[in-house]
């Protein structure tokens, strides 16, 4: 909803101290009531006006979501549940007009009906089964990747890494479809790129780039981010970026990158948290 894991824990810290003293049985349909009565509340034209004033594209914060590393959410155990925090799925969202995106989640995240939408909502039902229409329609016309199994997902995003780590333009090119696009919301770090990078030659050079600029010592892995393979690079104990592929019938369709620190702020709670489990 928010696209921002920061933003949605400060908003479920709130609605659950709203809901602390609400009988057990009551305690959920309360909590999202709370929590979609909190998000509705930020202005909508003053959050979109953040975003457009962001430095380069904007993407959602990237999560961790291994091994229950997403707390009380758990595992993600389904392709449906993995897709619906996918970073496509929630830049796609991010297009829709709030009403849109709270009618979508309640019925697609939460199996709401157009009745229970309506309550939480304070709409009718007539206009949140409108609501859910439009949205459903604009994220499926937005939808461009395939459902490959994680062990393909993890070997192209491993393949992408070794890729890039050696400059290897060429190796690169061969993994990424003709028409792939690559997104970078650095926040205005050196190297990465203010505008969209169109095609497997430009966006190869993009990454290649990308490492070049790369502090000494930083390290790449392949983990979970939400919900999908990705490279996560440390310099330190610090995440200081996350390249998160888009996996489509031809190659990559798209590559978003997130090398913002105020972006990462969320990632890098839990990979300090991850650090100290082990």
């Amino acid at each position: 909803m928010l696209g921002s894991a920061c933003a949605a824990d400060e908003v479920v810290r709130h609605a659950l101290t709203r809901t602390a003293d609400t009988d057990a049985g009551d305690a959920l349909p309360e909590l999202v009531r709370e929590v979609f009565g909190a998000i509705r509340a930020v202005p909508e034209q003053a959050a979109r006006h953040r975003r457009e004033a962001h430095a380069g594209s904007w993407l959602p914060e990237p999560v961790l979501t291994e091994g229950g590393a997403m707390g009380a959410l758990g595992v993600l155990e389904t392709v449906e549940s993995r897709e619906s925090v996918s970073m496509a799925r929630l830049v796609a969202l991010e297009r829709l007009s709030s009403a849109e995106r709270a009618a979508y989640v309640l019925r697609e995240t939460f199996g709401y009906g157009s009745a229970e939408t309506a309550v939480v909502l304070g709409l009718p039902e007539v206009q949140c089964r409108a609501l859910r229409r439009r949205a459903r329609q604009r994220v499926r016309e937005s939808a461009t990747g395939v459902d490959l199994p994680w062990p393909q997902r993890r070997q192209l995003a491993e393949d992408l890494m070794r890729a890039a780590s050696h400059a290897d333009q060429q190796a690169l090119a061969e993994l990424l479809a003709d028409d792939v696009v690559a997104w970078s919301d650095g926040g205005g770090v050196p190297g990465t790129a203010r505008r969209p990078a169109l095609g497997a030659a430009k966006v190869a050079r993009f990454l290649a780039g990308l490492i070049s600029q790369a502090p000494a010592g930083t390290r790449g892995r392949i983990v979970e981010i939400n919900g999908d393979a990705a490279v996560l690079a440390t310099t330190g104990d610090v995440v200081v970026a996350v390249v998160a592929p888009e996996f489509g019938p031809q190659g990559l369709v798209g590559i978003r990158t997130v090398a913002d620190p105020g972006r990462l702020v969320f990632l890098n709670r839990q990979w300090a948290r991850r650090g100290l489990r082990r």
